[in-house]
Parts: structure tokens; sequence; C-alpha cells
């Protein structure tokens, strides 16, 4: 019933945000990105009916958002421009890259939308599209599979258009029964928050989310090292996994952990906790399709590398415990549907932000001065106690793509997938194999001012340490992208 009413009150109503996608909308540094190669010439016009296509089959890839009275905010596809796309000539095979970082420091324009951009860094024989989402509308599968709608739609201008509306993805779950301490601690523990949030809550807008992003990127840079493997390469890996019975993916995540404990140090504490997102569309209680949306769980686990054991039994430790979560369901962020919407704002994008900036940035706006001055606020009690329960690794890996290759004249040759870097996590992967080909990135932040002790060099060090851990050390090499 009250989707029903905001259908009526709210033009080109998509449906409500969940908590979920909340927690990324207006945090500056929650941005998805992915980078297709394509052999042959694109026609930019061809191009941009694709994309106007694209948006009528995925309503996120033109959507914005709208609050209503209650300070809930809906996706709404109402009155919305078209897609952006920038086109650049293209120079280098890296070029890319210096476009994504400057891109990722553009604040999207949230209540007028979209919330996706497109960079085309063009040449005549090869070109690199680059797609740039709002974390809240997208995961890493949505945006491999946006990559092969926009191809296919731009091979095919009579290919039939089906609406695929983005589901709010708790409805498709199977749901907890009975009582369990799982499920209460969490529910007793937001009750107690939004109690103390009601007392003193604050909401948020275009401006403030303009001015914290401005903020956050003025002294820091975007980074990301490429770890590549070849046909030959990939396929030899896959059959050592194979014999030791675990994935490419938790191979790859092991040989990081390792590799970062051998070049920066053993994680401690809280820092040995792994985050493993998954995609959710597989666990779903009914089919919903390739879906454009944030539809991803993550199971959240302690994990210690033993360097007293062989590599391949770290591997297998990993492996086995990933699937027993995963099987479970087991998702860390469950539990956040339960808090008050607009709490979710102040705390995760917000009040985290206020350990990482300038507090001057926080007198850019009036609203953000009075929620800065409101220091016994519980959003920043709980961004206190967030910050000492960072996990220390965060390893998303799309696998193998079931998608094509050709598309009419094109050829896609190669995507790599770049997960929202972090500050406070020391490793985030993000791994995809098309065509037999392997691409991982590891993403981080770097300071700009960081001349003594570069984030780039360390983590260089660490790609080329995993390499040698999975018996690739001809791959070493001492630049970050290629």
């Amino acid at each position: 019933m009250a989707q029903a009413q905001h259908d009526q009150k709210i033009p080109g109503c998509i449906r409500k945000m969940s908590n979920l996608e909340r927690g990324y909308y207006m945090h500056p540094g929650c941005n998805v990105a992915v980078v297709a190669r394509i052999a042959g010439t694109v026609s930019e016009p061809d191009l941009c009916r694709a994309l106007a296509a694209v948006r009528r089959i995925h309503p996120f890839a033109g959507a914005k958002i709208v609050t209503d009275e209650d300070h809930n905010v809906w996706f709404s596809a109402g009155n919305i421009p078209e897609p952006p796309l920038r086109v650049v000539e293209r120079t280098s095979d890296t070029q890319w890259f210096a476009e994504l970082q400057s891109e990722l420091k553009v604040p999207f324009r949230l209540v007028e939308g979209p919330l996706i951009r497109f960079l085309l860094v063009h040449s005549r024989w090869v070109s690199d599209l680059v797609i740039i989402c709002s974390h809240s509308i997208c995961d890493g599968v949505a945006l491999t599979n946006l990559i092969r709608d926009i191809l296919e739609l731009y091979a095919d201008q009579g290919k039939k258009i089906t609406v695929l509306p983005p589901p709010e993805i708790a409805d498709y779950l199977p749901q907890a029964r009975g009582f369990s301490c799982k499920t209460l601690l969490p529910r007793l523990f937001a009750r107690y928050g939004n109690r103390c949030w009601r007392k003193s809550p604050h909401y948020f807008s275009q401006e403030d989310y303009e001015a914290v992003t401005r903020a956050f990127w003025e002294d820091r840079e975007f980074g990301a090292v490429l770890i590549g493997l070849g046909q030959e390469e990939t396929a030899a890996l896959a059959a050592r996994c194979r014999k030791e019975g675990v994935t490419i993916g938790s191979a790859v995540m092991v040989a990081c952990i390792a590799a970062h404990e051998d070049c920066a140090g053993a994680f401690t504490k809280n820092r040995k906790l792994v985050l493993i997102p998954f995609d959710l569309r597989r666990h779903a209680t009914r089919p919903i399709g390739d879906v454009f949306c944030l539809c991803v769980g993550g199971a959240q686990f302690p994990f210690t590398y033993h360097s007293d054991k062989p590599f391949w039994a770290n591997a297998v430790a990993l492996h086995t415990e990933i699937h027993r979560r995963v099987k479970d369901l087991d998702s860390a962020g469950m539990g956040i549907s339960a808090f008050d919407p607009s709490f979710i704002d102040a705390f995760a994008c917000f009040a985290m932000l206020k350990q990482m900036i300038p507090d001057e940035a926080f007198t850019r706006t009036e609203n953000l001065a009075r929620f800065s001055e409101d220091t016994k606020n519980i959003a920043f009690t709980f961004a206190r106690n967030a910050g000492n329960m960072i996990t220390g690794t965060i390893a998303s890996n799309l696998g193998k793509l079931s998608i094509p290759e050709t598309y009419g004249d094109l050829r896609l040759d190669r995507i790599i997938f770049l997960p929202p870097a972090s500050e406070l996590v020391p490793l985030v992967l993000g791994g995809v194999t098309l065509g037999g080909n392997l691409e991982y990135s590891l993403t981080y932040i770097e300071q700009k001012d960081d001349r003594d002790a570069s984030r780039t060099t360390e983590m260089i060090r660490i790609r080329n340490r995993a390499l040698e851990l999975l018996g690739f050390p001809e791959k070493v090499r001492p630049g970050a992208i290629e």
C-alpha cells in the first residue's frame, strides 16, 4: 500500500531505497567501476543510442533519488537527463585509468540523476568503455551484465526491450525462522540506536554530499594495481586449483593476504576479518533474472594465514570456510534493515567521514556544521566503534563471465572490475575472467602528500609477491597498470 501511494506522489517511482543501499549513496568513496576494452571502431552515435536503450531495460541506469516528507528515499525514473557520455581521444593503453581517477572525484547529481556515468576513451581500432556507478544502484555482476546489454543493443538496433525492474532483494531471500541470538542481538542493538537517534536526528542534502565529496578527494587519489594472467597462465592456475580442491578466487585472496604479511606486516586483531561479497541472484527463492541493482550479501569471518603451513593448505582452509558461510547465506549486512534509514545516512555517509576529512569541511554548509557540533550524537558513537571493527580484506571475484565476446563488428577483449577503494581496509580485490584471461584489481586510496611511504609502491610489492606465491614469478613487474 505504501509503495502504491508513493507511486502516485513521485513521478516515475521505481521503489524505495533499502538501508543497505542508503549506506552507499552519499559516501564519496563508494562508487564502483568497470572497464571494457573493445576492439573495432566504436560509433559514438550508435553507442549513445544503445545507452539510451539500456536504461529502458534497467530502470536504475536512468534513476535519481527523491526524498519524501518522512525522510524515506525513493528511486525515480521521472524526468532524467540522458546518460552522460564523455568521449576523449585514446593515446595509450593506460589512459583510461587517469580518466577514471578524475571521474571518481565528481559528485553525482543525486536529485537530478542519473547515478551512473559513461566514458569512452576512443581510437579508431580500439576503445575503452568506462562505467562509473554509485554502489547504491549496482554491484560488479550488474556492471558486467550491463556491458553485455550495451554491446548487444549497439550491434542489434532492433533488439526487443524487456524491462527488468530492480527488486528489493530481501523479498527474494529465505526468511529467518524461530528465535536465535544471531537475529535478536542486531535488532536490540538497532532499537537502542534508533531510540537515541530520534532524540536528535539530522537529515542531509545534495549540498552536504557535494561538500564532503570534494573535501574527501582534495588530498586523495584513487589507486589500483592490476594482476593479469593470459589464457595459458589462467589455465595452469585453474588446473592447480582443481588439484588442491580450491577456487581461483580463494587462491588469489590467500596469496594477497600472505603477500601483505610479507611486505607490510601480518594482520592483527579485527584486521584478521575477511569479507567475501557474494551474488544473491544465485540464492533467490525465485528467479529474478540479470537485474541491475545492488544484489550482494557478504560473509564475514576471521582468517589467519599460518606461515608455518604450505601456501595451498592455507588456501584450502579459506576456501572451505567461504563455501560454508555462503551456503548458509551467512551475510554480515542483513541486520542493517532494522535501523532508522536516516540514521544509516548519518552514520555510514557522514559520521564515518568526520574522522577522515578536515573539520573545515563540516563548515561548508550550515547543515553539516550543526551535525558536526552535535558531538554526543549516537551516529558519532557508532562511527567510532565501527572504526575499531573494520575488516582487513574484502575480496570480490565475479568469476568466469558467461557473456559473448563478439558483437557485430566489435569484440570484447578485456574487462577490469574495480570495486570501491577504502582508506581503512588494507586489501580490496576485484576479480573477473573473460575469454580465459584472468584480471584482478587491488584498489586503494593514496594520500597525495604521502611521498615517503607511497601506498602505490607497497601495493605493487604485494601484487608481485602474490604472483610469486601463485607460481608466476615471470609476471612480476615494476608498474601498477598495463
